[in-house]
């Protein structure tokens, strides 16, 4: 089991990255979304429970890095105000915005202001090509002082199961990158990672499954509770797996490379962070390193051989928000 990072910086607890939704739903329709948001029409991460938690986070928690998403994260017109209450709270060294990109000529001057870094996940259906996002994106950068960055998407590894074998939840749980390296905050509950807050959902509206566990509660730490370090330590230290890992085959990918390796050294040291996000050439460089040399990330293999890669599907919602 790869060792959690965990440790003491400036008398806070350090985490490198904390995920972010601050919406469920998005304006397309992928049908292997990791976030399951093709289930969801409408569900947001409320501005006021969001400054409640990072007041409480932001006494005992420092973040390398927080990735704000969704969903699409810019369907929330506010987004900007999120960004500016971690900043203002020092909740992280870097604010970081993952979107598909289509909504991007919509941003805010508030919002381009505020982030560090904007991550977009381009997909084939994207009618601007990256030339041209780079052409619109370059000037603004400049401006507006943020680094950016184009990731060509052209398929999803499909990480959802309907059930894993005990031992095989287990090892998904003690192998998984984003449990080792990160989090996910959403609605008064810190969570070790995304998956818990959708899978309910999806073993219904997929399978017709109803768990008997709650998982959005079950797997995660309640913020607002008494004792928040105590539970905490407890929480991130546990090792018997989460209820979500049943159904998740996000740990069962291929031994770690040496470039997860490093990126797993980097994580401890929130000034690799910092430099790395804020400079434009480290960040596209490792981008374009790891395109080449390293197998997409994901769940490829497993002895109960249920893995699948799929080509991803969209189905364009382009009625309800248009696309570029």
């Amino acid at each position: 089991m790869k060792e959690r990072v965990m440790k003491i910086e400036k008398q806070k607890i350090y985490i490198p990255h904390a995920e972010i939704p601050v919406v469920e739903q998005c304006n397309l329709n992928c049908s292997l979304c990791n976030s399951h948001a093709y289930l969801i029409d409408n569900s947001e991460y409320p501005l006021e429970q969001f400054k409640k938690d990072v007041d409480i986070l932001s006494e005992y928690i420092h973040f390398g890095f927080l990735t704000f998403m969704g969903g699409e994260p810019l369907l929330c017109e506010n987004l900007y105000e999120y960004i500016n209450y971690a900043k203002e709270k020092q909740l992280g060294e870097v604010c970081r915005v993952l979107t598909n990109g289509f909504l991007v000529r919509k941003m805010s001057p508030e919002l381009m202001e505020a982030m560090d870094v904007l991550e977009i996940s381009h997909y084939p259906q994207m009618k601007a090509t990256v030339s041209e996002l780079n052409d619109y994106l370059e000037p603004l950068s400049k401006k507006y002082g943020f680094t950016y960055y184009i990731k060509k998407i052209k398929y999803f590894n499909c990480i959802d199961t309907v059930a894993l074998s005990e031992e095989a939840a287990q090892q998904g749980y003690e192998k998984c990158s984003r449990i080792t390296d990160g989090c996910s905050i959403f609605n008064g509950y810190y969570y070790k990672c995304m998956r818990p807050k959708t899978t309910n959902l999806y073993l219904e509206k997929e399978y017709g499954i109803i768990s008997d566990v709650n998982m959005r509660e079950a797997d995660g730490l309640k913020i607002s509770e008494e004792n928040f370090v105590e539970r905490f330590i407890a929480y991130r230290n546990r090792k018997e797996r989460l209820e979500a890992c049943k159904y998740c085959l996000m740990g069962l990918e291929s031994e770690c490379s040496a470039i997860e390796g490093l990126k797993h050294w980097a994580y401890g040291y929130p000034w690799v962070i910092k430099t790395f996000y804020k400079s434009r050439f480290l960040y596209h460089g490792f981008k374009m390193f790891k395109k080449i040399f390293q197998y997409d990330e994901g769940a490829h293999y497993t002895s109960d051989e249920y893995i699948r890669t799929e080509c991803h599907k969209v189905r364009d919602k382009s009625k309800r928000h248009p696309v570029l």
